[in-house]
């Protein structure tokens, strides 16, 4: 389906995602970073704020990608794919340039409005 959204609109949701997207893989690296100090080599004796911390920005990565999404109009299978990839560690860097490269792609083939001189 082709892009309703305003330009403008996408492009501000689109900057919320990217941020998300980094904040959010950088924490679930922080996290396994903290499982292996904790569980492999015994150091440290929680992980409990770095998985609230976590877990919180994760909520707010998938209201910030579902809000990107349906002003995108995609479907099923995009959402799923673009939500569980803040859930495996890289994934959400991967997953946060193709879907860069599908918005912009499909707002360069959107129709831009005609715009009279002032």
């Amino acid at each position: 389906m082709p892009v309703t959204a305003p330009v403008p609109v996408v492009e501000r949701a689109l900057l919320r995602y990217r941020v998300m997207a980094f904040v959010v893989g950088t924490m679930l690296l922080i996290l396994v970073g903290a499982m292996l100090l904790k569980y492999v080599f015994g150091v440290i004796d929680s992980t409990s704020i770095v998985a609230i911390g976590h877990g919180w920005l994760y909520m707010i990565y998938v209201l910030v990608s579902l809000d990107l999404l349906f002003r995108m109009r995609w479907g099923f299978g995009r959402i799923v794919f673009v939500v569980i990839s803040g859930t495996i560690p890289f994934l959400s860097f991967w997953c946060e340039h193709k879907v860069t490269g599908w918005v912009r792609a499909e707002l360069a083939d959107a129709p831009q409005p005609d715009r009279a001189p002032h």
